[in-house]
């Protein structure tokens, strides 16, 4: 069995242990959900974003003088950090229009799951699963008008660490991330991202803050958050 094959077998896992439970202490209850991924999660050994490192970052979208509407996410998987994005911004962004999260996900086994979990948790409005090749994906977004430029107040990296700088660059190339919004990495650390770290320490535009959550050792423990706060 691939790499690939594993992590879609231990997603369907629990899928299926999810949709066993009583529905409805999940329906509409996006944080109920998070927090039942993560217990299923640590005991399987399944990568997924921690709470500890959720609530990191959510602490670090409430400091934004601007409260963030839209936000990309490279890497859905299971779609945990997804649905907490989505319940972030629209706590966030009360009585408002409805914000928007974009998370690219490249296996329609791993979307499909994410999507029936987004659904059930009510989330359907704000994050939207787009399936493919996150470099294309992106672009395709930008061409039908629903991202435009200054239009992106997060993006956030957590898939193939080797994507992270393309990645990065085509957001930059087409001007969709807003001064004083943040670039968000995780697992710079374990398995590392080098080439990511180096990119982002290394020019004027970002000015970037380590976050070391040590408790979670042995697993990752680093999450990078860049914030740009203009052109070189």
């Amino acid at each position: 069995m691939s790499i690939e094959q594993t992590i879609e077998s231990k997603a369907q896992a629990l899928h299926t242990h999810i949709f066993s439970q009583p529905q409805a202490q999940y329906t509409n209850n996006p944080w109920a959900l998070v927090a039942a991924i993560e217990e299923y999660a640590l005991a399987n050994k399944m990568m997924t974003y921690r709470d500890g490192k959720i609530q990191a970052t959510k602490a670090q979208l409430e400091r934004m003088p601007r409260a963030p509407t839209t936000l990309l996410e490279f890497g859905t998987y299971v779609g945990n950090s997804a649905l907490a994005w989505g319940a972030i911004l629209r706590d966030l962004n009360p009585g408002s229009e409805s914000p928007s999260v974009y998370t690219f996900e490249l296996s329609a086994v791993n979307a499909g799951i994410a999507r029936d979990f987004i659904r059930l948790a009510g989330l359907q409005d704000i994050v939207h699963v787009v399936e493919g090749q996150s470099s294309e994906s992106l672009r395709a977004l930008h061409a039908e008008g629903k991202l435009t430029k200054g239009s992106v107040d997060v993006v956030f990296f957590d898939h193939w660490e080797k994507f992270y700088v393309p990645d990065l660059k085509i957001v930059e190339e087409l001007g969709l991330l807003r001064v004083g919004g943040l670039a968000v990495a995780d697992n710079t650390d374990i398995p590392g991202a080098p080439e990511y770290v180096e990119y982002v320490k290394g020019i004027k535009r970002y000015r970037t803050e380590v976050i070391d959550l040590e408790e979670l050792k042995p697993m990752p423990t680093i999450v990078m958050v860049s914030t740009l706060v203009g052109e070189e």
